[in-house]
């Protein structure tokens, strides 16, 4: 009777665990589509660090991962745009600016374009304002 499925953290999940859950509710279901036909939604942040597998080597640690897995190729990438902790009751505008500040210059280090030329080996300077003493 389940028509939504969330499952939170994702990423940090083998791919095996997704497959499992596939072959599952297509025998629960008695059907053939990816999920016995039920909407999946994997929450999670991928940019976070990656699942462990223990005495992994970089290249096994990369094909445990969802996007390694055959069910990555009928997923649907949403991504969420709006920070939500900027819009609280209560936050004083020079934290939501603070907050804001920090989560956009994560992002660029993230995304590569934070100092450039960028060959893989960065040293990366915190500024003084985003240090918290």
């Amino acid at each position: 009777m389940v028509k939504l499925i969330i499952w939170d953290e994702a990423p940090m999940a083998h791919k095996y665990c997704f497959k499992a859950l596939d072959r599952t509710l297509k025998d629960i279901m008695k059907c053939d589509l990816v999920f016995g036909g039920k909407v999946i939604v994997f929450g999670g942040d991928f940019r976070q660090i990656l699942l462990v597998v223990p005495q992994g080597s970089i290249s096994d640690i990369v094909h445990a991962t969802i996007n390694s897995s055959y069910l990555w190729d009928h997923c649907q990438i949403m991504t969420l745009t709006k920070n939500m902790r900027l819009f609280q009751d209560g936050l004083q505008r020079s934290t939501a600016e603070e907050i804001e500040q920090i989560s956009s210059w994560i992002i660029r280090i993230d995304d590569g374009t934070l100092s450039e030329p960028n060959d893989g080996l960065v040293d990366i300077e915190i500024p003084s304002d985003l240090l918290k003493p």
